[in-house]
């Protein structure tokens, strides 16, 4: 697995959360994917359409974990009832692709940790972590076994 180190500018986000503990996350998030593909029309001044993101923000003193699903704005025009908008600031990131079956992602995740540690990388464990999907894989959509699935890991790094 290799990673490549990149700087990210600042995003205006705009989508739907949900906030749980891991085993409420895979029960929650496939209807949170739903629910939000069928309402980003809702959102204005979109800049990529099919582009979405998952934000993670993990709290692991508690091991509670908030999702974010949400695509990013040119600005924050009108925020639609019941989302919410929010900025990540500009940073470095080690990104990473995972490609293949969902079921497969945890060996995707240990991999780039590796590379990472093996690397001399440090995450920067109170950075949001970030995953970015287009139309190589969308959830709730495309079968998640299907093997040509592909999406982007953004790991954040002090």
């Amino acid at each position: 697995m290799e990673g490549t180190i990149i700087h990210v500018p600042q995003k205006h986000l705009v989508g739907l959360s949900f906030s749980g503990s891991f085993p409420m996350l895979v029960e929650y998030m496939p209807k949170l994917w739903e629910t939000f593909l069928k309402r980003q029309d809702e959102i204005p001044l979109v800049i990529s359409p099919d582009v979405r993101y998952d934000i993670s923000d993990e709290n692991l003193t508690y091991q509670m974990y908030t999702e974010y699903i949400v695509v990013e704005v040119e600005r924050f025009e009108h925020i639609p009832e019941g989302m919410l908008g929010f900025t990540i600031p500009e940073r470095t990131y080690a990104r990473f692709t995972h490609t293949g079956p969902m079921e497969q992602v945890q060996n995707t995740y240990h991999g780039l940790f590796g590379w990472l540690n093996e690397n001399g990388h440090q995450v920067d464990e109170q950075a949001r972590r970030m995953e970015r999907y287009d139309q190589r894989y969308v959830p709730s959509v495309h079968e998640s076994a299907r093997v040509d699935n592909a999406y982007e890991i953004f790991i954040p790094l002090r």
